[in-house]
């Protein structure tokens, strides 16, 4: 489970976020490329967060139910 203490610096402000664990495998950049792009060292971070896109939110549903370690969060998740 991503860690909300550990969010990549550039993570924007809001539920959705990429904690220090990324791996810089791209899973979620190729799964939700309007949501997520890499920094200069290739790890994710969440670059953009629209609350009523439900698009949106079903790319980034899918980014992180795929990634490999768990390093995408989502701070409104109930579970």
């Amino acid at each position: 489970m991503a860690d909300t203490n550990s969010r990549h610096p550039l993570n924007v402000l809001g539920p959705w976020f990429v904690d220090d664990e990324c791996i810089n495998c791209s899973v979620c950049t190729e799964a939700a490329p309007d949501v997520f792009d890499r920094d200069e060292d290739g790890y994710a971070y969440v670059k953009q967060y629209l609350a009523d896109d439900p698009e949106q939110a079903e790319s980034f549903l899918e980014a992180l139910e795929d990634c490999p370690v768990e390093a995408i969060g989502d701070t409104e998740d109930p579970s």
